[in-house]
């Protein structure tokens, strides 16, 4: 390039700016080189920077690019550290310091797990996970209710009811465990409307008359005793306890309990001999059947039903239900049961036994069928009350 060119260049840039551009691209990033501080790029949009000592070495083009020597006036823990330059010269945002963070989530958890949670807490007592409750004995409990709160009051409303029970007698709507259920107030023992809960919320209200206030940290104990019906079957049934807010449906808390219903008065089928041939309209089909009953025979009863619903298009008037009594042939009422099932009520059959373990003959006609499906027919025994299991008899069926 000749003279008179490089003289009009002069002109016209002023070299301190070729010489800022030719130190900016020597340190860029690109190159590897952590940026140098410099009056130029301290001053960063929200960092404030330190203005150079008077004194203080200038940067020139040949100066070899270095980090910052430590200071006494370094950024401390927590504190804003200046921004980065890309190599553009522009700011670039760095990461919010990480020093002063909060615990992560899992020593946050065990800190919770060690402080009280608050609210009501719910209590069993006399009542453990998987007791066996016998069919027809009382059995005596109580619940504790405590105020966890760290201050404050709390009202609440002691209810107790099991839940929906597998071993109902009844089934067809809602499968209530049958029984008596007891609250202990200071007037004495007083009976509540219903052990079970129903399909709707009536349950929740029966606390509301021995209901308490609890200051935080408080707590109050009520006794309970439960009494289930001879009708109800072996299964699992579960004891709620809740704490409702007075006069209300709503439910602060609760805490249930698994127990598990046995029977030792329930009488069991023995045998069962092969039916006869069943003619739709025409023939019954007759069979014998021995129960046994682990209270002997003077309360036992025979069970005799047709294994489908009222609501398979069939009535009373369609089935047709004799026993056999002193070798002759009585007949009695088919009415439908609690779950719609047709059959003789247990109360009709008094004197209908011999032996022990007591044998039944019966025989069952049909006038006619809902459909051409195999007809079943349940036995089984009822003693005062304690229902056995049942066992199906299916007879040869001609229409």
């Amino acid at each position: 390039m000749s003279a008179s060119v490089i003289a009009r260049i002069a002109k016209i840039v002023p070299i301190a700016v070729v010489t800022a551009i030719g130190v900016s691209a020597c340190d860029s990033p690109e190159n590897g080189a952590q940026a140098a501080p410099s009056a130029t790029r301290s001053a960063v949009p929200a960092v404030t920077a330190p203005s150079t000592p008077a004194g203080a070495p200038s940067t020139s083009p040949s100066a070899t690019p270095s980090a910052p020597a430590p200071t006494s006036g370094a950024p401390t823990a927590g504190a804003s550290a200046p921004a980065a330059a890309d190599h553009r010269g522009a700011a670039t945002p760095t990461a919010e310091p990480t020093a002063t963070a909060k615990p992560s989530a899992k020593p946050t958890a065990t800190a919770a797990e060690a402080a009280p949670s608050g609210g009501i807490g719910i209590a069993f007592s006399g009542l453990s996970e998987g007791r066996k409750v016998q069919v027809g004995d009382r059995v005596s409990f109580s619940v504790t209710w405590k105020n966890n709160d760290s201050s404050g009051s709390r009202q609440v409303a002691p209810v107790v009811a099991t839940q929906q029970f597998e071993g109902a007698q009844c089934y067809q709507m809602l499968s209530m465990a049958k029984g008596t259920l007891e609250r202990k107030d200071a007037s004495g023992w007083k009976a509540l409307p219903s052990l079970s809960q129903g399909g709707g919320m009536d349950y929740a209200g029966t606390g509301d008359d021995a209901a308490f206030t609890l200051a935080a940290g408080e707590s109050r104990t009520v006794e309970y005793r439960m009494v289930l019906d001879a009708g109800n079957q072996p299964g699992e049934l579960a004891v709620e306890a809740d704490a409702v807010v007075p006069h209300s449906f709503k439910t602060m808390a609760k805490s249930v309990v698994n127990t598990a219903v046995v029977d030792s008065h329930r009488p069991v089928v023995t045998s069962v001999s092969t039916p006869t041939e069943l003619v739709v309209g025409k023939t019954p089909t007759e069979f014998s059947f021995k129960v046994s009953s682990p209270d002997g025979p003077g309360l036992l009863r025979p069970v005799v039903r047709l294994a489908l619903p009222t609501g398979e298009g069939l009535s009373g008037q369609d089935v047709t239900i004799e026993a056999k009594v002193r070798d002759e042939w009585k007949s009695f009422e088919v009415t439908p049961d609690c779950n719609g099932l047709l059959g003789v009520a247990p109360s009709q059959l008094v004197g209908v036994m011999k032996g022990d373990p007591v044998e039944y003959t019966f025989r069952v006609g049909l006038n006619r069928t809902a459909d051409a499906g195999p007809v079943e027919i349940q036995v089984g025994g009822d003693s005062d009350g304690h229902g056995g299991a049942v066992t199906t008899v299916r007879p040869a069926v001609r229409r």
